[in-house]
């Protein structure tokens, strides 16, 4: 809590001096919007040295409000030997959600940082979310993540749509070449490990991810893999389900994102790509604090609402 408070002191006159002195750094974005994205910037360089296990304490103790996790039963239990919690809504849809969370393959999980956006997805859409524990690196690498993502999927029944955020929409993308889902949702996806587009030098002072940082969060997870090995450009992309792909106008994977929804297209596969205008990366984690965000969270409710409808 300390910490906190000292990022939001320390950052607050370095973002009034930009302001002050060129205007917002992307036109959209007020006061409190980009104080909040410096400092999550701040919080990134300086643990950017740290313990990656450490990094994950430090993301699973800070604290997040869940107002919308109170409004739906939320249960832990076991499916094909991996953690799971589920998220259900009052009188929920036949289709589910399996949803893989994002932190680099190195943190994060739907019992705290993803808590929320699962809650409110679940909510908004009527349907269950399904939040997959997946093993973690350093501990586990590739493809320990996808063994667990695939037991999950082969222990549930019904039709589901694989969804995920930042890596988690990446390793949503493996699982369906093997289980085949009614549709994918992919959420600012790390689709390339290695990261080899532009905007991740022209859109590096709009977020808070680096290469630099990136690039050992992907080594970790890849193990003795090769990093262009995990690229999803490499994958037989052909016959992947009807696919809703998110990419924030300002995140640093931008490009490559954009890149892999233009190869989804030419292989055939009906895409529905959003832009979020102004936003870092993953917009849908900001959606309470920019309207941008929230048009990005209120197009992938859409997409899921009108699979849901057709079953």
């Amino acid at each position: 809590m300390l910490r906190a408070l000292r990022l939001f002191l320390v950052t607050f006159l370095p973002t009034l001096r930009s302001r002050l002195r060129g205007g917002p750094a992307r036109p959209s974005w007020g006061f409190a919007f980009e104080w909040s994205i410096r400092m999550l910037r701040r919080d990134w360089d300086e643990t950017a040295s740290w313990p990656l296990t450490r990094v994950r304490q430090l993301t699973a103790e800070r604290p997040a409000p869940r107002p919308h996790v109170g409004k739906v039963a939320v249960t832990d239990e076991r499916l094909g030997g991996v953690e799971v919690r589920r998220f259900t809504p009052a009188s929920p849809a036949k289709l589910r959600v399996v949803f893989f969370h994002g932190g680099s393959y190195i943190y994060g999980s739907t019992r705290h940082s993803h808590a929320e956006l699962c809650a409110h997805l679940a909510l908004a859409s009527g349907c269950e979310v399904v939040g997959v524990e997946y093993r973690l690196a350093p501990e586990h690498v590739w493809p320990a993540q996808l063994d667990d993502a695939k037991a999950v999927c082969a222990a549930l029944e019904g039709p589901v749509v694989l969804a995920g955020d930042s890596a988690g929409g990446h390793l949503a993308t493996f699982t369906a070449l093997t289980h085949r889902p009614l549709a994918l949702v992919l959420l600012s996806p790390w689709v390339d490990l290695e990261m080899p587009g532009a905007s991740f030098t022209t859109n590096d002072r709009f977020d808070f991810g680096t290469r630099e940082v990136l690039t050992t969060h992907a080594r970790a997870v890849a193990g003795a893999t090769p990093l262009a090995d995990l690229a999803l450009s490499r994958l037989p992309l052909a016959g992947l389900p009807p696919t809703f792909v998110s990419v924030g106008g300002a995140e640093v994977p931008h490009d490559d994102i954009v890149a892999f929804a233009a190869r989804l297209r030419a292989a055939g596969v009906e895409v529905t790509q959003h832009v979020a205008d102004d936003m870092p990366h993953n917009p849908l984690l900001f959606e309470g604090l920019h309207p941008n965000a929230r048009a990005a969270f209120d197009a992938a409710v859409a997409f899921v609402k009108r699979l849901a409808g057709s079953c």
